[in-house]
């Protein structure tokens, strides 16, 4: 059974292992306190805690820390709250959310935490996975991946994580793109592609997670995800690797070109060897759409849906051919026309239109 027992404020730190802090932070609390408060945000908690204090039916959980004290490992974003609320503040120079005032009584009273410890993994594993993977308050995709792969100990077959799964209340296949990903970005940075401290933003996982389900993503890195391994990716596609992660992420001085809503275009810009030369070169997605193979059967069918259009506004034309809305809209048809019409021909002659 877990133990219950009250400890001061300024005995509990910051957990390194906790899984929001995808960025290895070591044991450095005043970075992890700035990530809590600017990354992931604790206004929530500072106003609900100075108006009605800590719940307990919601615990705080606790593991010793080498050296004295304790590490948090459910809680940290409420030791952040309590920290500002009773006046600690990461000494960087930052700004600060909104703070709202609390009596110096009531501080008094929040330097006193009721935490519990002695939580065994089964129990700790099931809590927190229900708490923030699958529940209204859950982590974001990075911090669910990295929360698998510390509670798999190490055995990523289908038989395993399927019954994790089921723990987490999520599928197989779910766990098995987080992992996939989280392994994927961890072998970049090992092989110096991939820098997390130079990441422009820090909410980066979600885009990459999604762009690398594509099929033709997977094509192009050759990933390996049967069995799952912890380098997803071959040695001999490693440059590509390193293609992928500037388009998908980027960095402090080169922006991401592609996002996760852009999927569908990005897949077909990778499956075609024309368009994925100009977008290497050029970096612009849309650009390179138009050096793709399914290119032709979009503009015919644009093409196509124009001639339907003016198809359908001339028995209405005759009538209406006096209104000077009308008439400009019909000049810009002409000019449309006379382009497409010279950019279609070429150095080919093409049949006149028949009257």
């Amino acid at each position: 059974m877990p133990n219950k027992f009250p400890t001061q404020l300024d005995q509990l730190h910051f957990d390194p292992d906790n899984p929001r802090f995808l960025v290895g932070f070591g044991d450095d609390q005043p970075k992890m306190f700035r990530y809590l408060i600017t990354d992931i945000g604790v206004d929530d908690l500072l106003q609900s805690i100075s108006a009605s204090g800590l719940i307990d039916g919601d615990p705080i959980i606790v593991r010793d820390r080498e050296g004295g004290g304790y590490y948090v490992i459910e809680g940290n974003r409420r030791l952040a709250a309590l920290k500002l609320l009773t006046g600690e503040f990461p000494n960087d120079q930052q700004p600060l959310p909104s703070i709202p005032e609390v009596s110096p009584d009531e501080k008094e009273r929040l330097k006193t935490v009721n935490v519990q410890s002695g939580w065994s993994a089964d129990l700790l594993q099931a809590y927190l996975g229900y708490k923030h993977v699958t529940a209204a308050r859950e982590w974001p995709p990075e911090a669910k991946a990295k929360f698998v792969f510390e509670h798999a100990n190490n055995d990523f077959s289908k038989e395993n994580l399927s019954k994790f799964a089921k723990t987490l209340g999520t599928t197989f296949p779910t766990l098995k793109r987080w992992l996939i990903a989280f392994f994927t970005l961890k072998e970049a940075e090992a092989k110096n592609l991939f820098d997390p401290a130079s990441v422009a933003t820090k909410r980066y996982f979600g885009t990459f997670y999604t762009l690398l389900g594509g099929h033709e993503t997977q094509r192009f890195l050759n990933l390996q995800d049967d069995p799952i391994t912890l380098e997803p990716v071959p040695g001999d596609r490693l440059t590509e690797l390193g293609e992928f992660i500037k388009w998908t992420i980027g960095n402090k001085e080169v922006r991401r070109a592609v996002n996760s809503r852009q999927q569908e275009a990005f897949e077909r810009v990778l499956s075609s060897p024309k368009a994925l030369h100009h977008f290497r070169k050029k970096g612009d997605l849309e650009g390179s759409l138009l050096y793709t193979e399914y290119n032709a059967e979009e503009v015919a069918e644009k093409l196509r849906i124009a001639a339907y259009s003016i198809e359908e506004c001339l028995p209405k034309l005759f009538d209406v051919r006096e209104n000077e809305l009308v008439k400009e809209a019909f000049i810009e048809i002409e000019g449309a026309y006379k382009k497409a019409r010279l950019n279609i021909k070429g150095d080919q002659a093409l049949p006149e239109v028949n009257e």
